[in-house]
């Protein structure tokens, strides 16, 4: 999946004329009213966040509303954004949302060393399964790598709650989440994800 980013970005993040308010919890509308000033958590800026939803006919749909974004700090420069929603598809159904949005780390301290990797993790929340069949996803696609999350069935279940990668540091991160449930035989929901970005992985 293209990462769908307007022309601009990148200026609209360079470009901020007054400090970004502190990130709180609050509904994915709100953080998506934000714009390009967004909001800071642990010295990263998170901003330009936007959410589409596309689902099968008669499937129950969710919106950014619905959607409650709480973010959270992990000692020493761990910055979690977690995504709680209802999403749920009924047996024969599917649901695809996806959240996009940028993060703008502090600048590397000394750029003439070569700095620590930064490392990007994505888990899995309270994913379910009703039948046999069904499975839920979350894709992770950004410009430095892609992270998977899933519990899927199909006779046999299969997960994988976490993921995580680590790249060389860079001046933002284009992050889009795409969240996918298949309702199979039995429906199938998820009530949380979390994305986290960890800016000192050799520190804990």
């Amino acid at each position: 999946m293209k990462l769908n980013v307007m022309t601009g970005v990148l200026l609209g993040c360079g470009l901020l004329s007054a400090a970004p308010p502190t990130c709180v919890v609050d509904t994915l509308a709100n953080y998506i009213a934000l714009g390009a000033q967004g909001c800071t958590l642990d010295g990263d800026v998170f901003a330009n966040f936007s959410f589409s939803v596309t689902s099968s006919i008669a499937a129950t749909t969710i919106t950014a509303n619905q959607i409650i974004v709480t973010p959270q700090i992990i000692v020493p420069t761990t910055a979690v954004l977690k995504f709680s929603g209802p999403w749920k598809a009924a047996a024969g159904q599917t649901l695809d949302t996806v959240i996009q949005y940028t993060i703008v780390p502090p600048p590397v301290s000394d750029p003439t060393t070569t700095p620590a990797p930064w490392e990007l993790d994505l888990s899995l929340g309270g994913a379910h399964i009703g039948g046999i069949i069904g499975s839920v996803t979350v894709n992770e696609t950004t410009n430095v790598g892609n992270l998977t999350v899933f519990e899927r069935c199909a006779d046999v279940c299969q997960i994988e709650p976490t993921a995580s990668l680590k790249f060389a540091p860079v001046s933002v991160i284009l992050v889009s989440d795409h969240v996918s449930i298949s309702g199979g035989n039995g429906g199938a929901s998820l009530t949380d994800f979390s994305a986290a970005l960890n800016r000192c992985p050799l520190c804990v």
